[in-house]
């Protein structure tokens, strides 16, 4: 034994020497950089798609949004899978925070793939057939940057103000040894909307025989414009934008016989923007497995939020026929139990939009704005007979009650609780008394900066509380 061993040593010291005669040998033009990665433009197509796997970040949002709010409850068979996360008891280190700060590193490696990228696009060698393709592909890398910026932004600071120095940081270029510090969130708020304008004077028209939802182009831009706009209160904005997307019918509502398809994968309908999924899956073994183990269930509040009629309740809300419930969202397409695609963008978040803009703005528009929400109910209830509503304020809490019901398991819920300043309150059957409630304002709603970045970078700044 000790003699094979030896013998083993030996034939390895002789390879790791011959190996190393060889790497002295080689000419400095065989190492791998990207200076030699990014040749031609194909090879930028490469590196772009790298980007657009990279907003698999979203996974975390969809999570946290979850767990941080009402919609979900522990499971029957949680073994500790986002418990505390659920029970606000999280904090900047990856051993217990590990769900919400998952995300600062995960959005700033797809920024920092898109400024890998970005700069070759004037210099690679490409064909005339081509050629066109440089500014496209430049177009949807500015696109992904400012979408990365911007889930950044949502998660690691406070509601919107342009006066608040704690945004984050903005990074331009690729560069590992940097240490930036926080940008205030007017800056950060700017730099989003350059990246989205070029984008967009970059890009081509898009009609509906040439719109693809996998890829960034001018109507889906739109789109995160629209979500961007009422997240900073700008409801002219977010009217405008909205109306764009849903004016191009690229991706009309999807009535109550297609609906139910869009979540097994088989339509593609309203979907403005979404990651495939092959074989991979990361959204929908979030909740549990298909051999009946729920580790995050909905909650009885979502359930019952829903009318018997509402078709979204048996088509998000699964029942095991023991009466325990499971997120049946993503449970089950052609290609395999928990296998769906990432839906990051729909035309029904664009009439939510609209009605919410039409209802806060300074001179509201109650009719407009009822249109939108009665018609995506029409698309979602059997028998529904549109509703009246006396003020803007009860059409913008009605609106809140919908994007609670369609938007679920989407990554928005705590994201809206926290724009409209509102408490998470969880009922009884959901939770413990101790995380029943996050009180509205609490410094939780601020998602806390990785410790391990803070140590690294000693210009960044944590948030309060942490």
């Amino acid at each position: 034994m000790k003699q094979g061993k030896y013998l083993l040593l030996f034939v390895s010291l002789v390879f790791v020497l011959v190996s190393c005669k060889k790497e002295l040998d080689l000419n400095p033009t065989d190492t791998f950089s990207e200076a030699n990665s990014f040749i031609t433009l194909s090879d930028v197509q490469l590196g772009a798609n790298g980007a657009y796997g990279r907003y698999s970040a979203y996974e975390n949002d969809i999570y946290f949004n979850a767990l941080l709010s009402d919609e979900v409850k522990l499971g029957l068979d949680n073994a500790g899978q986002g418990a505390l996360t659920y029970r606000y008891q999280f904090s900047a280190d990856p051993t217990t925070g590990g769900d919400v700060v998952a995300a600062w590193g995960d959005y700033y490696g797809m920024i920092d793939q898109v400024n890998r990228v970005l700069p070759f696009i004037p210099t690679v060698t490409a064909t005339p057939a081509e050629e066109p393709r440089r500014d496209i592909i430049k177009g949807q890398l500015l696109a992904l940057r400012a979408i990365a910026h911007f889930g950044l932004l949502q998660a690691y600071s406070k509601n919107y103000d342009p006066a608040e120095v704690l945004g984050i940081s903005i990074m331009l270029t690729s560069d590992p040894l940097a240490k930036p510090a926080r940008n205030t969130m007017a800056e950060v708020m700017t730099q989003i909307e350059a990246d989205f304008a070029e984008a967009r004077s970059l890009l081509p028209a898009v009609t509906a025989a040439t719109f693809s939802d996998t890829v960034m182009n001018k109507v889906n831009i739109a789109a995160y414009q629209a979500r961007i706009a009422l997240y900073r209160k700008d409801y002219d904005a977010a009217i405008t934008f909205a109306s764009e997307v849903i004016t191009a019918n690229v991706k009309p509502l999807a009535g109550l016989t297609d609906f139910p398809q869009i979540w097994t994968d088989n339509n593609d309908f309203e979907t403005l923007f979404r990651i495939r999924y092959a074989t991979s899956t990361a959204i929908g073994g979030l909740w549990g497995t298909t051999a009946g183990q729920y580790y995050i269930a909905p909650s009885d509040k979502l359930f019952a939020s829903y009318d018997a009629s509402d078709i979204r309740r048996d088509i998000y809300i699964g029942d095991d026929g023991a009466g325990n419930h499971y997120v049946n969202k993503f449970y089950l397409s052609s290609r395999g139990g928990l296998i769906v695609d990432m839906k990051a963008c729909r035309i029904a978040e664009m009439y939510l939009i609209r009605a919410e803009a039409y209802a806060k703005r300074s001179s509201p528009d109650i009719i407009a704005g009822a249109l939108d929400l009665n018609l995506l109910r029409t698309n979602r209830i059997t028998g529904y007979v549109d509703e009246t509503f006396a003020t803007s304020a009860v059409l913008a809490d009605a609106v809140l009650q919908e994007r609670f019901k369609e938007l679920a398991f989407e990554g928005f819920r705590f994201y809206d609780l926290k724009r409209n300043n509102l408490p998470v309150q969880r009922l009884a059957s959901d939770a413990n008394p101790a995380w029943q409630t996050l009180v509205a304002g609490d410094f939780k709603f601020v998602l806390p900066i990785p410790r391990n970045d803070l140590q690294a970078n000693p210009n960044l700044v944590q948030n309060a509380g942490y």
